[in-house]
């Protein structure tokens, strides 16, 4: 079949998509990817299949093969196509060329949506059915068991469940919420804690609003990073910084805070999936850094281990390097962090100890590793090089 991806109202390419979800063709005119529309990091026809190929929920995503078992033979792929692939993150979507909706009856900003899969709130938020029946849920990315969801003031909100039977990753986004709004210094998404019901069991969740809207939407770092050919002789870190500039934003200090921040709270996970820039999505300019978000993979939240000591400055990551330590020689502003503003153990206390799958000596042990970061971290700012065999400790 024939489909059109949209950018609002606009054709920006031509689909042909078979009953195996294949995308046998991409392209526009004489299939040259021309169009300023073409979504940032596509420089080719094959790129822009496999975007589109992915931009449905990961078969990775937790429990996801139990929820398409309940609703039918559907993949992830068929539910993206039957709703559109609308997002609550960018302003594309997908139409068959016979469709005759619009993007002011399908986006998900002023039309209220379902809300299925994967989570079951239970504190009285309303899943409200208005104008459409789309579902921007089988558009998130993220391994996660997460969804969208409308509160009583028409707020769109993201709520996201935990790993396993704790709910770690929960409390972290509320003390990376905690920590940035403590520090007062760059935009960050607000996390609050939420009961939810998953897989039988009454847990505790997250949540947060959404950070696009009719006028805004992002773009992730792996797709600025990978929207042109990098020269060898530069540093990816370097490289996104350089991009962003040619769009006339300076986001240098922005990504040097987020490091430091993520090296006290020992966020393992920060790919370059999860930050990146806003931009205007009527006139494509480039606004700024999105929101900081995405902090749930922090404090061991994955293991019952957690180091000490030196152990605490050979921490693998996820981000431009694979060593925590090493990302702390790109900041060349050590000041940006007030260590006096962090939060203390007696709030730390106060949130782990909401994780009834954590004994007490391991919160204690968290707690423990965490104060010692800070004390590395003060080491930093006085201007010990954390990664140097010369550093004492």
């Amino acid at each position: 079949m024939r489909y059109y991806l949209m950018h609002e109202n606009t054709k920006v390419a031509m689909l042909d998509i078979d009953s195996a979800g294949q995308v046998l063709k991409a392209g526009i005119g004489n299939n040259e990817l021309s169009n300023s529309l073409v979504p940032v990091g596509i420089s080719n026809l094959d790129e822009l299949k496999k975007w589109v190929k992915n931009r449905g929920i990961p078969i990775s995503r937790q429990s996801i093969k139990q929820d398409l078992t309940k609703i039918g033979n559907y993949d992830t792929f068929d539910l993206m196509l039957l709703n559109n692939g609308i997002s609550l993150t960018d302003h594309y979507w997908i139409k068959n060329i016979n469709d005759a909706n619009t993007w002011e009856t399908v986006n998900p900003y002023t039309n209220n949506f379902r809300s299925v899969f994967t989570l079951d709130l239970v504190d009285d938020m309303e899943e409200i059915v208005g104008k459409t029946n789309f579902v921007p849920s089988v558009s998130l990315k993220g391994d996660l068991k997460k969804k969208w969801i409308i509160d009583q003031n028409g707020v769109r909100r993201l709520v996201k469940g935990n790993y396993g039977r704790g709910c770690r990753q929960s409390l972290c986004e509320v003390i990376a919420t905690e920590l940035h709004g403590s520090q007062g210094i760059y935009n960050f998404l607000p996390y609050t804690l939420i009961k939810i019901s998953t897989e039988g069991q009454m847990v505790i969740g997250c949540e947060c609003p959404c950070f696009t809207s009719t006028e805004t939407e992002f773009i992730s770092a792996i797709d600025i990073v990978n929207s042109a050919k990098k020269p060898n002789d530069i540093s990816y870190y370097e490289w996104f910084i350089m991009l962003c500039y040619k769009q006339g934003i300076d986001v240098r200090a922005f990504l040097e805070y987020q490091i430091m921040t993520d090296f006290i709270i020992t966020n393992q996970d920060r790919h370059l999936n999860n930050f990146g820039i806003i931009r205007d999505s009527n006139n494509l300019r480039w606004i700024g850094m999105a929101p900081l978000f995405d902090s749930g993979n922090s404090l061991f939240y994955n293991s019952s281990y957690v180091p000490v000591d030196k152990a605490l400055l050979k921490i693998q990551v996820t981000s431009f390097l694979n060593k925590e330590v090493e990302l702390l020689r790109y900041v060349t502003n050590r000041g940006l962090v007030n260590p006096e503003l962090l939060p203390d153990d007696n709030y730390m206390y106060r949130i782990l100890s909401k994780d009834v799958t954590s004994s007490q000596n391991e919160i204690e042990r968290i707690i423990t590793a965490y104060r010692k970061k800070i004390k590395y971290f003060v080491d930093f700012q006085n201007g010990a090089d954390l990664w140097s065999y010369k550093y004492k400790g």
